[in-house]
């Protein structure tokens, strides 16, 4: 990784590795990344194992003092402050801005996450297989779905007829056919109630993370006996 960190440094970028495991982010660290995403199970699209919960400290002492991001079920301002007790700092979002005006999603599909409760998700390396991709090692966290559930257990045919599948999945995709076309989503789609613009939930995620310190911090803080 370090020469593809290198040319990035002298591009004046800067780096950020996302990680699921502790293994992935050290090399990472080493490599020079200046920010380590720790991605937990529960996020959208290709994801690790192990849930946020754990993962996210885990991380953050491994490759201290590089700061680290949380990523993985976080889409409001109680998951900002969770994210920040566990040591990161701060949070990345996926699933919660898909869900938005700028989204370049169909509407049905923005609405299909508005419509979640967080438990029509799954695991599967079917999208990929359908795309005709290959990522080791990984799978993908999408909407579970007709075209998902058809070929569960029947990979080895969506293998003989992938060019098919993936023209029916890229019209599903433009006509906005959610039973059809694949949408990787996270569980926290289960916390997304509406399509508001992007900066509006960057300033509602601040102010709800804000009002939570301000109400609990001085409890916590309080002197006792």
């Amino acid at each position: 990784m370090k020469p593809y960190f290198d040319r990035s440094h002298d591009a004046g970028c800067k780096v950020t590795y996302m990680a699921g495991t502790v293994p992935e982010a050290l090399p990472a660290a080493k490599a020079g990344a200046d920010i380590i995403i720790a991605q937990g199970t529960e996020g959208g699209g290709h994801v690790g194992w192990m849930a946020s919960m754990p993962l996210i400290p885990m991380i953050v002492d491994a490759v201290a003092p590089i700061p680290v991001l949380a990523a993985g079920g976080f889409a409001d301002g109680r998951g900002l402050v969770a994210a920040l007790a566990l040591g990161a700092e701060g949070i990345l979002l996926g699933t919660r801005f898909l869900a938005t005006v700028e989204s370049p999603l169909h509407a049905n599909f923005k609405q299909a996450i508005v419509d979640s409760d967080g438990h029509d998700t799954q695991l599967s390396e079917i999208p990929h297989i359908a795309a005709g991709l290959v990522w080791p090692g990984a799978m993908t966290r999408s909407r579970r779905n007709r075209f998902v559930e058809r070929w569960a257990g029947r990979e080895w045919a969506l293998r003989q007829g992938r060019a098919e599948a993936i023209a029916r999945l890229r019209a599903a995709r433009e006509s906005g056919d959610v039973d059809e076309g694949p949408l990787s989503m996270g569980q926290d789609a289960g916390l997304v109630h509406d399509i508001p613009r992007a900066a509006d939930i960057v300033a509602r995620i601040a102010q709800e993370a804000e009002e939570i310190l301000a109400r609990k911090l001085p409890r916590l803080l309080a002197p006792t006996g």
